[in-house]
């Protein structure tokens, strides 16, 4: 009887280290991951569990252990076929994957960096944006400004040419910006129109 037990106790041992051990067969690890992935694209999670090693399969799985959890989800969805086979990958004994879970953790992290980088390009674009909009906004500042400044000195010259009130008094309201010699000439004519008549050239 002892030497039953021992026997049955010495196949479940090599058993489980065949379990155990890894495979050098690449015909083996191709099928995996073909079975693997497609269960994935079908949806069918408990079966494409079959395919991981136990230890890898209680950390992907939800909590009853039907189907992944969802960020495992995503990532084996990431993850085609052609990439798997260059994520070195390998197998154990009954043909389960081994590293599944660490290709799909990197698949993850390397979403998330992208998404992160799209978003510092995004906002460098956005502060080029607010930039260019900022200088057109201070150039049309400042010609409103200059516009102001020349509106202000036409006036200005416009007022300098008027007469005064006691430029009106002294020269007439009609008489703006005329010299007071012409103002004189122009009295010295009429006075003499009215003593000759009209008559310049016979006093």
């Amino acid at each position: 009887m002892k030497k039953l037990l021992a026997c049955i106790s010495f196949v479940a041992l090599v058993l489980t280290a065949c379990a155990g051990s890894k495979s050098d067969d690449p015909e083996a690890l191709d099928n995996a991951l073909v079975a693997f992935t497609s269960c994935v694209q079908g949806s069918r999670w408990q079966e494409a569990l079959e395919y991981v090693t136990p230890d890898e399969a209680s950390a992907i799985a939800s909590d009853d252990g039907y189907e992944f959890k969802d960020q495992y989800k995503t990532a084996a969805r990431r993850l085609p076929l052609s990439t798997l086979r260059k994520a070195g990958l390998e197998v154990d004994g009954r043909g389960r994957l081994i590293g599944i879970k660490a290709a799909m953790d990197e698949a993850n992290e390397r979403y998330v960096m992208s998404e992160e980088q799209a978003k510092v390009g995004t906002n460098l674009k956005q502060m080029e944006d607010e930039r260019i909009k900022r200088r057109l906004e201070q150039g049309q500042k400042i010609l409103e400004e200059e516009e102001s400044e020349a509106n202000q000195e036409q006036e200005e010259i416009v007022y300098s040419n008027k007469l005064t009130e006691e430029e009106k008094r002294k020269y007439g309201s009609t008489r703006d910006l005329q010299a007071p010699e012409a103002y004189q000439d122009e009295n010295t004519q009429e006075a003499e129109e009215e003593l000759y008549g009209g008559d310049y050239e016979n006093p």
